[in-house]
């Protein structure tokens, strides 16, 4: 997943030098890292069970955690639909901040049951 946060780097380097780089390179390989790891990480839990057996340690925060991606991934919509269907310019700092508040906020959260785990078998 870091590999997808990190492919915004070279983009905002660019950017910092005076150069327009197109979007979608670094657009693509940033849902690659991050959805690929998340599909990694989802099916390194689910082997060894504890994913799916009811009842498990945090499940509540890690519901709240799931909902709080998803809010945040989901933020991109309406920029996308005032910026590609209305054809109305539109400022992506509000969406962009909609976007990392839910996404870091949630896997934030999501790290905090495991560092809780971590705590309490020592």
């Amino acid at each position: 997943m870091w590999a997808g946060v990190l492919a915004w780097l070279p983009f905002l380097i660019l950017l910092a030098n005076d150069y327009t780089p197109s979007l979608f390179p670094f657009l693509g390989a940033h849902l690659t890292g991050v959805l690929g790891g998340a599909w990694l990480r989802r099916s390194a839990a689910n082997m060894d069970g504890a994913e799916s057996r009811p009842g498990t340690f945090g499940r509540w925060r890690k519901s709240f955690a799931t909902v709080l991606i998803y809010l945040g991934v989901l933020a991109w919509a309406p920029y996308f639909y005032f910026d590609k269907v209305l054809a109305v310019e539109t400022v992506m700092t509000p969406f962009l901040v909609a976007h990392l508040t839910g996404v870091l906020g949630g896997a934030a959260l999501r790290a905090s049951v495991e560092v809780q785990k971590l705590v309490m078998k020592k």
